[in-house]
């Protein structure tokens, strides 16, 4: 029985696309993982799902169509706003409920604040989805804030937190950022994967991800269930 997950964010563009890049270049064809971003704003520019494709390289089956797209970058409710349609939250959580099972990760838009619509905030979508959640932070200063945050607020709505994960520019506060955010959130850190010093080609990025990705492999070994194979 596949699981799947929800990666949120402590920001906007704070690195869950290249968090899932780099998971889905390590583990999508092995243990069979799609990608999927159901809602996707900023369509003025390559979409997620397009970048995750071309830096990965994989076939179309490994990745699902999202359910709303708005043009402007700008929270789903305003771009939703502009273009005159409507995001229905409960068509959204009909849809992600279907995929409850199989193994997808499913990538959040921004932060876990984030107002779907005018009354209706990203965090309750992901309570009532009961998904379990990656929590990705950036490695650099003011992380610590942010994801201690988001995990704060996770937490006291008894959301299932698999554990948070860094990416980002390497830097001398990393490895503080990670330990601090670990013993005051009380949040197993499941690993920091810094960028790549230049542009990689999809051969190249898999090697990068399965040589600096979830070296642990703390982050697949917290999906899989007991009569899974690792």
């Amino acid at each position: 029985m596949g699981q799947a997950f929800y990666v949120a964010g402590t920001g906007t563009d704070i690195g869950k696309t290249f968090f899932s890049s780099l998971f889905m270049a390590k583990y999508a064809k092995n243990h069979g993982f799609r990608y999927w971003k159901p809602i996707q704003t900023g369509l003025t520019g390559p979409s997620d799902t397009e970048f995750v494709q071309k830096t990965t390289a994989l076939p179309d089956s490994f990745f699902l169509k999202p359910v709303y797209e708005f043009v402007a970058p700008a929270s789903p409710h305003y771009a939703a706003k502009q273009e005159g349609k409507i995001l229905d939250p409960k068509y959204l959580l009909n849809a992600i409920a279907k995929e409850r099972k199989t193994n997808t990760l499913i990538e959040g838009a921004g932060g876990v604040f984030v107002p779907w619509t005018a009354d209706y905030i990203a965090i309750k979508g992901i309570q009532e989805s009961n998904l379990p959640v990656v929590v990705v932070g950036s490695t650099e200063l003011g992380t610590i804030n942010h994801t201690l945050l988001t995990l704060d607020v996770l937490t006291n709505r008894f959301i299932p937190i698999l554990g948070f994960y860094l990416v980002g520019p390497k830097n001398e506060l990393q490895t503080d950022n990670a330990e601090t955010i670990q013993r005051l959130g009380g949040t197993p850190c499941l690993g920091v994967t810094n960028f790549p010093e230049q542009k990689l080609s999809p051969n190249d990025f898999i090697s990068f991800a399965n040589e600096s990705f979830d070296t642990n492999r703390n982050v697949m070994e917290s999906l899989l269930g007991p009569d899974d194979e690792g």
